[in-house]
């Protein structure tokens, strides 16, 4: 069961990343169809087709906020300790330990687990964090003395993912969304979940596994520990149904994002630490998720 449901989401992974090494295909084109294309229709679609009810989602957003939060205050100390005399590197502490990555591995992973409702689950998760790395994930990376509200407020308007939640939203009250377009726009979600797959195991080719392993390891276990302990600790205050408790905690536990590697890399925070914390927590995720699987399926 394990395998069946895990197997696939890195067995993708591993073909991007098999491409990566032998140089057959770019990762910047991929990144670029996903920012602007895949992942908008996906959280549109999604957002659009959902049957998870309100006060669900609602539930599914305040954990989504009590976990990155705590997350984030639980990363400023061990940044702190870790990275005493280099501010990049503990901003970049902050964005590898908060935000997780809830699209290309979790999604697929509920999909396998528990099948379409978790799904919902998923992309409620993935939407509100969306929302948090437009906002929260960019005024780390551009941190600087004190923060610039004005260039956040830019950065903010550039990012597309909060267009396709509030298109999503408007069609959801107005069932405005014609056919056709429906019809693409779920060809395009379908086409997400693979590519993004795909893409994580090119933009990991990329990396010097070499370089910087000790720190990048205390970073990338501190991101699978604590917040597996925290996403086991909070999902029951937020949902006694198991599908939903479940899909919290395995989406609370997964690795690194690739989108804190992309901020970091975009404000230069120190991003050779964070593409070897992303690699070395995605590797690792193999096996802590398999645990977590194994753990759901026998608590229930």
């Amino acid at each position: 069961m394990i395998l069946e449901t895990i197997g696939p989401t890195f067995l993708l992974v591993a073909v991007g990343y098999g491409l990566g090494c032998l140089g057959k295909i770019p990762a910047r084109p991929f990144a670029e169809i996903s920012f602007w294309v895949l992942s908008p229709a996906l959280i549109f679609e999604t957002l659009r087709t959902a049957q998870l009810p309100l006060r669900e989602a609602s539930l599914v957003a305040a954990f989504v906020g009590a976990h990155y939060l705590a997350m984030f205050l639980l990363s400023l100390p061990l940044g702190r300790a870790l990275f005493p005399d280099d501010p990049d590197a503990r901003r970049t502490t902050s964005l590898l330990l908060t935000f997780g990555n809830c699209g290309n591995l979790g999604l697929p992973i509920l999909l396998f687990a528990y099948g379409q409702k978790a799904v919902d689950v998923g992309v409620i998760f993935l939407a509100t964090n969306t929302v948090l790395l437009a906002t929260l994930g960019i005024g780390i990376a551009s941190w600087q003395d004190r923060l610039d509200l004005r260039t956040l407020g830019r950065e903010i308007l550039r990012v597309p993912w909060p267009y396709a939640m509030a298109l999503a939203v408007i069609m959801r009250i107005t069932n405005a969304w014609p056919e056709v377009l429906a019809r693409a726009s779920g060809l395009l979600s379908q086409a997400a979940i693979p590519v993004f797959l795909l893409l994580l195991g090119l933009e990991l080719a990329l990396v010097n596994i070499q370089a910087l392993a000790k720190p990048a390891i205390f970073v990338a276990l501190g991101r699978l520990v604590f917040a597996s302990i925290l996403a086991w600790f909070l999902a029951p205050l937020f949902s006694g149904e198991p599908i939903i408790r479940g899909s919290l905690v395995i989406e609370g536990s997964v690795p690194s994002a690739v989108n804190a590697y992309i901020l970091t890399a975009q404000y230069q925070r120190r991003p050779d630490l964070s593409a070897m914390a992303l690699l070395i927590s995605t590797l690792l995720s193999a096996g802590t998720l398999s645990l977590i699987l194994f753990f759901l399926a026998r608590l229930g």
